[in-house]
């Protein structure tokens, strides 16, 4: 069952099969992303167990229509090959669109074939755009803040 997640549900993140998120789910992370309005969460559930999710932001930008960035998509190894990923995007998608959102985009790896198919297979196209990304360590150390 793929169910979006609000904040009176995070109970629902009680319990992940392993290969979903990078991390373990921080319950106060958890509810200050459900918090802000301008992020989704959509989990597939099997027997009371998040085995899949997507998070987006719908943004706002002065000088452009609604968009949403799509974040994130995970689906654990032992449930993968049963459409859940592409589901998981098209509730996204759906959600974002509801909110607003005239255009979705999502950026991987070149190298990342399965995760360029499944977003080829949700009707995403393309660019032919070569994309550099820099990242800017915010703390010293570079960790991550606690």
């Amino acid at each position: 069952m793929i169910q979006r997640v609000q904040l009176s549900e995070s109970h629902l993140l009680d319990r992940v099969a392993s290969g979903v998120f990078d991390h373990a789910v921080q319950p106060d992370l958890l509810v200050e992303f459900l918090a802000n309005p301008s992020n989704i969460l959509v989990v597939a559930l099997e027997e009371g167990v998040v085995v899949g999710m997507a998070t987006g932001i719908v943004y706002v930008h002065p000088d452009k229509p609604r968009q949403l960035f799509v974040n994130e998509v995970g689906v654990d190894d032992a449930f993968q090959g049963r459409g859940l990923g592409k589901q998981l995007v098209r509730a996204l998608l759906d959600e974002g669109q509801r909110r607003g959102a005239v255009e979705a985009w999502v950026a991987t790896e070149w190298e990342n074939e399965a995760a360029r198919a499944l977003y080829r297979s949700t009707g995403g196209q393309e660019s032919d755009d070569r994309i550099v990304m820099y990242l800017y360590p915010l703390s010293p150390d570079g960790a991550e803040p606690k």
